[in-house]
């Protein structure tokens, strides 16, 4: 069943690598003409830093799935702590983001539906490690789906931070 075996998912996971890679060192370049700028707000920092480790993690769980030989349920427990931490890391930014003044317009609604859109891919990046490691519900299919997810996220903070950063 292709649900449960990443020899199936090699050319997806190499595309999901290279462009996780891509977008990572593009990133990086942007983040870095405007340094003062995110290392002095706290609330750009936590943005940056959060996309930058989302798309160092999607190539990761790219290299992880492409690793060979490797079991269904090893991919799933690295799967799932990748997504243990992710859940850790947005609770602490959205808390941080609640509780810093509110600047240019961010109203407490924007920042809660920013963290209620965060939470839809980690919910779903949960939900596969734990089904890569019950060998049930979807397996590579839910790991599929939270790949679009994490990079449409990955754009649209990317896209708010440099934007703020300019204003």
């Amino acid at each position: 069943m292709s649900a449960y075996d990443p020899q199936s998912w090699h050319d997806f996971y190499v595309v999901v690598g290279g462009a996780a890679a891509a977008l990572t060192g593009l990133l990086f370049v942007a983040m870095s003409l405007h340094a003062k700028a995110i290392t002095a707000d706290p609330l750009y920092g936590s943005r940056a830093v959060g996309t930058l480790l989302s798309l160092i993690t999607l190539l990761f769980i790219a290299g992880a799935v492409l690793i060979p030989g490797q079991s269904l349920t090893a991919l799933g427990i690295e799967v799932e702590a990748a997504a243990i931490f992710f859940v850790a890391q947005t609770a602490g930014a959205v808390v941080r983001t609640l509780r810093s003044p509110r600047r240019r317009g961010r109203s407490r609604l924007r920042t809660t539906l920013e963290g209620v859109g965060a939470g839809i891919w980690i919910v779903l990046f949960v939900a596969s490690g734990i089904s890569l490691m019950a060998h049930a519900g979807g397996g590579l299919f839910l790991l599929a789906a939270v790949m679009p997810f994490m990079f449409g996220w990955n754009v649209y903070v990317a896209w708010v931070l440099i934007t703020e950063i300019s204003d």
